[in-house]
């Protein structure tokens, strides 16, 4: 009988040879798996932040795994089909209709009309119907026939039946940036009705990359004027419905400047502002004080929505218009680069903010009626949404810096009830789409993420 310690120690030896190589094999893959995740984006970082998902919540109306996704006014957007169309969304009612040929430059109306720029043309589209027109057409009504169409169109604003379009008419074909020598920066506006060519107007601008439109107003309803910039330091007001200038300013800055409906809000950069009519060109309400700015609208065209509320910085106070009036709040304006002071009362607009010291708890009027709002729940460390145009929207923001891009943290209210439109924890694309009539939309920056990668969230009920 062979005694244990003389047993044959081969199979011992092939065992460790086999685990030796196991944990070779094992580290090879540790490696590779490695070198893998190094090139995903925020590396191992990055793969360890996607264990804790974006977490969305509130009002939300309407989910998409696509984040090509265009938001318009009134709860309409536009989104990628299954097919080859996309898709023509409102978000409040769910009706919805497809497109063809629909380019990655496009708007959308509060009628839920898309209207669209493509090269030399401009395409007007509804359910079931296409008009268009051309830089061509527009040359022969500007009616100069040494003048050559422009190569391409720009929007500039939308009432409730045109749509204006900018384009450089000049001695040979050229672009709207190309500053071409002899060029004229002319404006047309569109019937949406049929894509018929109204009214042609030359600014008296050339056409340049400096000036001229400034934005299209993408998520606000229809307006009745539009600011435009043809030179330095020259300012004009444009009817858009038939193209005649209601008003020149020269030696003046655009943000001197806003336009809501067929009134103007203007400075004279000096501590002076005026609340005027473009119709009739009668001066409504004037204030003077030191440091006078015209509060910011949250559109780059310059545009205040409908149901917004006008309003001036004055330094240390805020006043608002109420019935061609300015009132002041009696509190400064809120800083949008720093959370909250704790304790203090700040506005934004006509509301009034103030942070209960050591909490999450934000209390919320409005300074014209005098009515307490809800109570807001914002983290100490969120400041102030600068990025949210003026309407029915209040916002905050925490912004997460480093990596390759900034995210944000968002807790968005109904500004009109205090209600919870969404809170969004990230990491969250930054300066969410919104529009005045209380619509955002918010994005998920993760490039890699499956399933829901946008939310769009809305008010609820009507105001009271």
């Amino acid at each position: 009988m062979t005694a244990p310690h003389a047993a044959d120690p081969q199979p011992r030896h092939r065992t460790v040879k086999k685990a030796a190589g196991a944990l070779g094999v094992l580290a090879l893959v540790v490696m590779f798996v490695a070198g893998v995740i190094s090139f995903l984006p925020g590396g191992l970082g990055g793969v360890l932040d996607r264990a804790d998902p974006t977490q969305v919540d509130g009002q939300v109306l309407w989910t998409s795994e696509d984040i090509a996704v265009q938001l318009g006014p009134g709860g309409w957007l536009t989104h990628p089909g299954e097919g080859s169309g996309d898709v023509v969304r409102n978000v409040r009612t769910g009706e919805t209709w497809t497109v063809d040929d629909m380019t990655s430059t496009r708007e959308v109306t509060e009628d839920g009309v898309v209207v669209q720029p493509e090269a030399e043309a401009l395409h007007i589209k509804r359910e079931g119907s296409s008009d268009s027109t051309s830089t061509t057409e527009i040359a022969d009504a500007f009616g100069d026939e040494d003048l050559w169409p422009g190569t391409n169109l720009q929007l500039a604003g939308v009432s409730e039946t045109h749509v204006v379009a900018a384009t450089c008419l000049a001695p040979k074909p050229s672009n709207l940036y190309d500053d071409p020598e002899g060029g004229r920066y002319v404006l047309a506006g569109v019937a949406l009705e049929d894509a018929s060519v109204t009214w042609t107007l030359d600014t008296r601008g050339a056409c340049s990359s400096r000036f001229g439109v400034h934005g299209f107003p993408s998520t606000l309803p229809a307006q009745e004027y539009l600011l435009l910039e043809p030179a330095e330091e020259q300012i004009m007001a444009v009817d858009i419905d038939t193209g005649k200038v209601a008003q020149r300013w020269s030696g003046a800055k655009r943000y001197w400047f806003a336009v809501q409906g067929e009134h103007v809000l203007a400075s004279d950069g000096q501590g002076s502002v005026t609340w005027s009519s473009l119709r009739t060109g009668k001066e409504l309400a004037e204030m003077s004080c030191d440091g006078a700015g015209i509060g910011d609208p949250g559109d780059i065209s310059r545009q205040i929505a409908p149901g917004a509320t006008p309003f001036v910085g004055c330094g240390d106070t805020v006043h608002v218009l109420d019935d061609d009036e300015f009132v002041d709040v009696g509190a400064p304006p809120a800083p949008t680069d720093t959370p909250l002071p704790q304790g203090e009362e700040v506005a934004v607009g006509r509301l009034v903010l103030e942070r209960v010291a050591d909490t999450e708890t934000v209390h919320l009027r409005d300074a014209l009626t005098g009515r307490t709002l809800d109570d807001l729940t914002v983290p100490e460390d969120f400041q102030v949404a600068g990025f949210l145009p003026a309407g029915d929207l209040v916002g905050f923001v925490k912004w997460e810096r480093g990596g390759d891009r900034s995210t944000g943290n968002y807790r968005i209210f109904d500004a009109r009830t205090g209600d919870v439109v969404v809170t969004a924890d990230g990491p969250l694309r930054t300066g969410p789409d919104a529009s005045p009539d209380g619509v955002v939309v918010v994005e998920t920056d993760d490039l890699d993420t499956e399933g829901t990668r946008l939310w769009a969230a809305g008010t609820k009920g009507e105001k009271t």
